[in-house]
């Protein structure tokens, strides 16, 4: 309709950027593992995936699994691969089976685990830190794309309506990560020294009626795990709320 007001070269260089920021959302899924898994290779939670699948006979197959968010979204290297949901759930069964039947103690023996709990109090604060330290990184990056992208706009590589789009998305993103950063910070702050005060005959109840469940129920899971997380190797490392962290080695 009018003579250009770029070549064709120019305009895919901007095609390319701009695809580049776009990210496609995937369906929102729920599991009761949701939000205590985490990537062991390099830190970040562990985003759930699920795949569905419609079969000739009508039937509808499913696969859900988790992945590292950092992988997952491309915002970062990582190459730790994914893991069923289904493999970890078989690795907490098992576990709290073993750790149940060494909740029959002595007294001497709960000072023990006591003592224990306030070193892992130190452990937690520590990976507070290294969580604090990832999520300002990952602040720094984004804030370093919005300049980026607002240098492009400046140079007309990208149209101004574009500009918004990807702007406000960025702007999201930025300030859902402060805001993960306030919420880690308070966590610093409150955790302290002390142990906690375990009671293993009402952890035992829970563990016995969990174990009877078909399926996990996620408020027992958030009552019996404070973390898991898994590497590229898929071995498992689950973190009970009432024990040391334990390795479980893929199947």
């Amino acid at each position: 309709m009018h003579e250009p007001l770029i070549d064709i070269e120019t305009w895919n260089k901007a095609q390319d950027k701009l695809n580049g920021y776009t990210k496609v959302r995937n369906r929102k899924y729920d599991h009761e593992l949701k939000g205590l898994v985490y990537c062991g290779e390099c830190g970040n939670k562990a985003t759930l995936r699920c795949r569905e699948e419609k079969r000739k006979d009508g039937s509808v197959w499913k696969a859900t699994y988790f992945i590292c968010s950092k992988r997952n979204n491309y915002s970062g290297l990582c190459d730790c691969k994914q893991i069923s949901a289904n493999l970890i759930e078989e690795a907490i069964k098992q576990q709290i089976k073993n750790e149940l039947e060494k909740i029959d103690l002595t007294e001497d023996e709960i000072k023990q685990v006591y003592e224990e709990a306030r070193l892992q109090a130190k452990s937690k604060d520590n990976l507070l830190k290294n969580i604090l330290k990832n999520l300002k990184e990952e602040l720094k990056q984004v804030e370093q794309n919005i300049e980026e992208i607002y240098q492009d706009k400046i140079n007309r590589v990208i149209q101004v309506q574009d500009f918004k789009v990807i702007y406000e998305k960025m702007q999201k993103q930025r300030d859902k990560i402060l805001k993960e950063i306030k919420q880690t910070e308070r966590s610093l702050n409150q955790n302290n020294e002390q142990s906690p005060k375990i009671d293993f005959q009402k952890i035992k109840q829970i563990a016995n009626k969990f174990l009877k469940l078909e399926k996990p129920n996620k408020i027992m899971l958030e009552q019996l795990i404070e973390k898991i997380d898994f590497d590229k190797e898929k071995n498992i490392r689950i973190k009970l709320t009432f024990e040391n962290p334990v390795l479980v080695n893929k199947q």
